[in-house]
């Protein structure tokens, strides 16, 4: 299996979600940039977090692991390769839901010829 980053502690400088803010529309928080992969903060908030991810034809989330965060992915769009522990990948498309308690191996690989969007939920540090 490829290295593993390890990613201890999340961005604290982010600025909050306005509390007063409670529905969104993740259409309004996509990034597409095929030379470095972003997110567009949907929430930043005390107790979670909700980002929304594009991964173009070919992009790669690295392959990584949070000691202190758990992660929810809604896979909103296309479809791509997923990385897990023991270097086992499985197929996760549009509708899906995939699951990364803390310390787990995850990642994502966009393999096919459109866009994979989905939406990040994470919990935890």
């Amino acid at each position: 299996m490829q290295d593993v980053k390890v990613i201890a502690t999340r961005y604290t400088d982010r600025p909050k979600t306005d509390p007063d803010a409670r529905i969104m529309n993740p259409a309004d928080f996509i990034v597409v940039n095929p030379e470095k992969l972003q997110s567009g903060r949907m929430y930043v908030g005390d107790e979670f977090r909700a980002v929304v991810l594009t991964l173009t034809p070919g992009q790669a989330q690295t392959v990584h692991m949070h000691p202190e965060t758990s992660h929810a992915w809604f896979i909103v769009s296309g479809s791509g390769e997923v990385t897990m522990e023991d270097g086992r990948k499985e197929r996760a498309s549009a509708g899906q839901f995939c699951v990364h308690p803390r310390n787990s191996v995850h990642g994502i690989r966009n393999d096919t010829d459109e866009n994979l969007t989905y939406i990040a939920l994470s919990i935890g540090d």
